[in-house]
């Protein structure tokens, strides 16, 4: 396996949920267009997550989501710096 289907395939669930910059969607879609053995890989995690997403859905209790919204609010915005997408190779 290539340098750059190792890079890919760590960043393959950052890229189905939207996480990484415009730059390195780019770069991860040029390497899955060159490489079969990446795209089919990028392909069954794309339908394994929409598979969940559809069929594997619980509403979540009142007192739960009230905890946790005070939770939100006392504590503010999380801390960003430790984000696995903010620095790195790019693929």
């Amino acid at each position: 396996m290539r340098s750059d289907c190792h890079k890919a395939q760590a960043k393959v669930y950052h890229y189905l949920d939207g996480e990484i910059s415009r730059y390195r969607r780019w770069r991860i879609q040029r390497h899955l267009r060159r490489c079969p053995p990446c795209t089919g890989g990028f392909s069954f995690e794309s339908k394994l997550q929409q598979r969940i997403r559809e069929d594997c859905v619980e509403d979540v209790p009142e007192e739960l989501m009230a905890r946790l919204t005070t939770f939100l609010r006392q504590n503010g915005p999380t801390d960003t710096s430790a984000d696995p997408t903010a620095g790195g190779s790019d693929v």
